[in-house]
């Protein structure tokens, strides 16, 4: 099994090789060339959450490390 898998990526390697890549040179305009750098703007901020949000989040916490504690008492070779 593991030799056709060695040759499928040798195949998929030589038929990358054998591939036309176009030519970058002379692509790119003199206008672009000289064009400044774009002006780069800061990321909008999102929404703040509110007192209510913020203690139904600790709420959610508090339960999924609750359960968390339960899982990781499970004894698994029992299980099986």
């Amino acid at each position: 099994m593991v030799r056709p898998m060695r040759y499928a990526m040798l195949l998929l390697v030589s038929l990358c090789a054998c591939a036309d890549f176009p030519e970058l040179e002379g692509t790119i305009s003199d206008a672009a060339r000289q064009a400044p750098y774009p002006r780069l703007t800061a990321f909008p901020v999102g929404p703040v959450a509110t007192g209510a949000e913020e203690d139904a989040l600790r709420d959610r916490i508090a339960a999924l490390q609750a359960r968390a504690a339960i899982i990781r008492q499970i004894d698994i070779t029992a299980l099986q």
